[in-house]
């Protein structure tokens, strides 16, 4: 199948295109050209109006925008299941920040993004953010791969690898951001880890530069409640409060895991248009938490969805993220403001696009939008009858029957086959690291 670049009908049996009304159309389709979606209409109305175009017929599967991944350790993917039964603080400081200070390279990381983003588009995830030590090579190894990512460079004050002051780690983004200034797949952030790890002038330096350069800023914010009661005894206040009497809840901001909030702090969060980025199935895993996602919607919050790192979760699927986060929203809540499988299907989408900022690009199937989309062959057992489209989405294992990935109309992923990527080669190398970690 060819890359959307000559004029191309894609032609559906459902098409999901997220707004500007999240509805299902049937036997739709989309004309793409050069990468970029160009219309949208039935078919027929297709066929008839575009009699030169070229053609790929769907006509068994479901069409959609790509999912976006807004939160992610990319190359901690080569940790996958290390560190089994820990929480939080224990899981880092026991096993992940010792093993990362004898093993983390350039090499590694190569190695592990390109692992992740194996993963990524095999189960319809065309964008995702990372934030992880040397991003120049996340950014050079996505931009081989024609992989869209945000690069939340890290700002921290502790020692690794591949830094030894915050200062430096943000010289080091600055750089990167100049590199990758018209890159129509890169977008570069800054990503200081938290709040709790980075000095207040530090941060204040984030937020200012982030202001005046015209980058988002992606932080771990409220990610347990211990992280809480340790700011409350330390400050007087939650992370939540602080951040804001110094003027950093601000629309830019990515606020990742936010699993401990009370009602005026979500007040807060959308009067300030704070975005959040929810991590369910790695909150669950270390114990810390669950973001009220039910309660964040009802108050006009953009919501999107992250797998995290593979090392905390162990696996990169979006739409698994998905259904544990409605199932989560609507455990013991009865009342209106149940989540529902549209609403958690646009977090994974457009909400993704939001809260990246990136909304005039990606996320929904709009003429003027970039062509990053997926299908996915609903011709198998688990995935009929289909009498609802959104439901079978979330609450089956639809991710496991994606066909085909493109990001700006460059077909990545097909029936198993990539596009640019030795996949056995992406394996062996990962089984090498697992015997170097192993030792």
């Amino acid at each position: 199948m060819p890359d959307l670049t000559d004029k191309t009908l894609l032609l559906a049996r459902y098409l999901l295109p997220i707004s500007p009304s999240n509805t299902v159309l049937d036997n739709h389709g989309i004309v793409v050209e050069n990468g970029r979606i160009l219309a949208i209409g039935s078919n027929r109305s297709l066929r008839k109006n575009h009699p030169d175009a070229a053609r790929i017929d769907l006509g068994h599967h479901i069409v959609m925008p790509g999912l976006i991944n807004a939160h992610g350790h990319l190359a901690m993917a080569l940790m996958r299941g290390l560190g089994e039964g820990h929480p939080l603080d224990s899981w880092l400081r026991e096993v992940i920040w010792p093993l990362e200070a004898q093993i983390v390279s350039r090499d590694f990381v190569t190695a592990g993004t390109r692992l992740a983003i194996a993963e990524m588009l095999s189960r319809g995830i065309t964008t995702a953010s990372d934030m992880y030590y040397f991003p120049e090579v996340t950014a050079a190894v996505a931009t081989e791969l024609g992989f869209r990512t945000q690069i939340a460079f890290p700002v921290i004050e502790q020692r690794n690898s591949y830094s030894n002051t915050a200062d430096e780690c943000i010289h080091r983004g600055l750089e990167l951001n100049d590199s990758y200034r018209s890159a129509k797949t890169i977008h570069p952030a800054f990503g200081p880890h938290a709040a709790y790890s980075v000095t207040n002038d530090a941060l204040t330096r984030v937020f200012t530069l982030a202001a005046e350069i015209g980058i988002p800023v992606q932080m771990h914010i409220h990610e347990t409640p211990q992280e809480v009661s340790k700011a409350r005894d330390k400050l007087g206040s939650s992370w939540i409060e602080y951040l804001d009497q110094h003027g950093m809840l601000v629309p830019e901001l990515q606020a990742v895991h936010m699993t401990t909030l009370t009602q005026e702090e979500i007040q807060r969060i959308a009067e300030r248009g704070v975005k959040v980025i929810h991590c369910p199935y790695s909150n669950l895993k270390l114990n810390s938490g669950r973001c009220p996602i039910a309660e964040l919607y009802a108050e006009g919050v953009t919501v999107a969805l992250g797998t995290d790192g593979a090392a905390s979760n162990n696996a990169l699927d979006l739409l698994g993220e998905a259904r544990l986060a409605a199932l989560l929203a609507n455990y013991g809540n009865e009342g209106p403001s149940r989540v529902t499988p549209d609403q958690i299907l646009e977090s994974a989408t457009l909400g993704g696009a939001r809260a990246l900022g990136l909304e005039a690009e990606i996320g929904s199937i709009e003429p003027g939008k970039a062509a990053d989309l997926i299908a996915i062959d609903i011709d198998s057992p688990s995935l009929q009858p289909l009498f609802d489209v959104h439901a079978q989405l979330i609450h089956t294992s639809a991710a496991n029957q994606v066909s085909h990935t493109w990001v700006e109309g460059r077909l990545l992923y097909e029936n198993g086959s990539y596009k640019g990527l030795d996949v056995k080669e992406v394996v062996a190398t990962a089984q090498t690291w697992r015997d170097k970690i192993s030792i």
